[in-house]
């Protein structure tokens, strides 16, 4: 279960502990992102129960390389045509989960018209501080309502490619000739 602010109730736009809406609206974006982890292990679990081969990546703890294994995996299979329509969907999460780790690892500050998150990466010997991200309440509202049309979106597509785990082929792959081969 998801549990959603409404705008209403927390004064999204009046001056009414504007603080309070941030720190709503930031947890409902890291309710989608883990919406959509589940819904990739979830389709990497099927996937695997029907005996399709995975790869070592899509047991990974980061959840894009599992994103990765799984759409490496998709690209190997035939899914009844569902796997195309699954690859752009995937395509589209990618674009908009390069938010989550400003959203989940950086400072979220309210500022008077919005918001400002500033992250710092840190690759296990340097840190780098990221320019921070300035958001409106508009801005906000926007970015919330794409990632959860674009999570319910992948999370459809990858319903479908559960249902047909069990029925999904192995793609032919092109063989070329050998060029020191004759035809026939």
């Amino acid at each position: 279960m998801s549990v959603h602010f409404d705008v209403s109730k927390i004064s999204f736009f009046g001056l009414d502990d504007w603080s309070v809406a941030v720190c709503a609206w930031r947890g409902c974006c890291l309710e989608v992102f883990a919406r959509a982890e589940h819904s990739v292990a979830d389709c990497l679990i099927a996937l695997e129960k029907a005996g399709i081969a995975l790869g070592k990546d899509a047991r990974h703890t980061f959840a894009g390389t599992r994103l990765n294994a799984l759409s490496a995996c998709i690209a190997n299979h035939d899914f009844g045509g569902h796997g195309k329509m699954a690859q752009t969907r995937i395509g589209r999460w990618e674009k908009v989960h390069e938010l989550r780790a400003y959203l989940a690892h950086g400072t979220v500050k309210a500022s008077g018209n919005g918001v400002v998150i500033q992250h710092m990466a840190f690759d296990g010997k340097t840190q780098t501080r990221l320019p921070p991200r300035q958001l409106s309440r508009i801005e906000m509202l926007t970015v919330l309502a794409e990632l959860e049309e674009v999570q319910a979106q992948l999370h459809q597509q990858l319903g479908h490619i559960k249902a047909l785990a069990r029925k999904a082929k192995p793609m032919k792959a092109n063989k070329k000739p050998n060029p020191g081969s004759s035809p026939g």
